[in-house]
């Protein structure tokens, strides 16, 4: 991040309940790990720290200007971490990834380490102590602007079992393994399978799937098309450990990469598939609609094709207006659009 875009980066309400409380934070070694607002990455609120983050756009972003205080890619170097004195915790919304999240991170840390866990009230924190009662004593030491601030202490180091967190299903005879966070983590959604109805012709060449999560739509499609060259990408490790673990349960060839959105691509494409995001944690966030859809023709063959599902109730009018892209609607239910824009 340049200088003018940190100036105006604005201060999040978990930022604001840190400074209220930096009495309590400002003379120990720190970890940052979980939904990580970014204004905090630029904060002087502690005299050393590191993140410990699972998202590729944070890291991306980040490690441009912090490269010696970022780790990313959980289930790596744990020992890095064991002599820090505390740890803030930012809660996800979904529970469960939370859950998965900071068991690991208990492994890794020490047993005198003071741990904080900051969150909206909105996104469940307040079950802390219900999911952590065996492992940690957690009490609530603050809250404003319905951010809640927890302190805790170490009561016993939990057992990190990976497997407990995979869910498995079949769809169509496709094999799905999935973990929390990742987007269809029980099931397909609605949205994928619609999506995946509207191909109803063979397909051939060069195929990327946009925020892949567990893979069942590029996956699926290769099982139908077995010439395709296919690519998927996700921003979130554990979704790229989804892809990758589905790929091979389904005897289909492919590339995974790390790429925020088109990060990290340098050819073009057949075809771009995606469901992509429209949350940013706890808020409506059209980012990487958005960027998705006007950025397509810099990454599309010629007569290449980009192939999108929407939720109903968001607008893409006004994207195609600002960008004079033309489209057509291939399928509309009351719940989604499919979209297809042609280069």
């Amino acid at each position: 991040m340049n200088k003018k875009n940190k100036k105006y980066l604005k201060i999040s309400k978990e930022h604001k309940l840190l400074i209220k409380n930096s009495q309590i934070l400002d003379n120990n070694t720190t970890i940052l790990s979980g939904f990580i607002p970014e204004d905090i990455c630029y904060t002087n609120l502690f005299k050393k720290f590191i993140i410990y983050t699972q998202y590729y756009n944070l890291y991306e972003i980040k490690s441009n200007t912090i490269k010696k205080n970022i780790i990313f890619n959980y289930y790596d170097n744990p020992n890095k971490i064991y002599k820090y004195q505390q740890l803030i915790y930012f809660w996800i919304k979904d529970k469960k990834e939370s859950q998965l999240q900071l068991t690991y991170l208990l492994k890794c840390i020490s047993n005198n380490c003071i741990i904080y866990v900051i969150g909206r009230k909105k996104s469940g924190i307040n079950s802390i102590n219900k999911i952590f009662f065996n492992y940690i004593k957690f009490k609530k030491i603050d809250y404003a602007r319905n951010c809640c601030l927890y302190q805790g202490y170490v009561l016993k180091k939990p057992k990190f079992f990976f497997q407990k967190f995979i869910k498995k299903y079949i769809w169509k005879n496709t094999i799905i393994y999935s973990l929390p966070g990742v987007f269809g983590y029980k099931t397909i959604d609605t949205g994928s399978k619609l999506l995946i109805s509207t191909f109803n012709k063979r397909i051939k060449g060069k195929l990327l799937d946009i925020g892949s999560g567990t893979g069942i739509l590029g996956i699926t499609l290769a099982i139908k098309n077995p010439l395709i060259d296919l690519t998927l990408i996700d921003i979130y490790n554990s979704a790229i450990w989804c892809s990758k673990k589905n790929l091979i349960k389904n005897h289909v060839s492919g590339r995974v990469l790390f790429s925020n959105i088109y990060s990290k691509i340098k050819e073009n494409y057949n075809l771009i598939i995606s469901n992509p995001p429209f949350h940013d944690h706890l808020n409506i966030n059209l980012n990487t609609i958005t960027n998705i859809i006007k950025n397509a023709k810099n990454y599309l063959k010629k007569k290449g094709e980009l192939r999108i599902v929407i939720s109903s109730f968001i607008s893409c009018n006004y994207i195609f207006k600002k960008y004079n892209i033309n489209y057509s609607i291939l399928l509309k239910t009351y719940d989604y659009k499919i979209y297809q824009i042609i280069k």
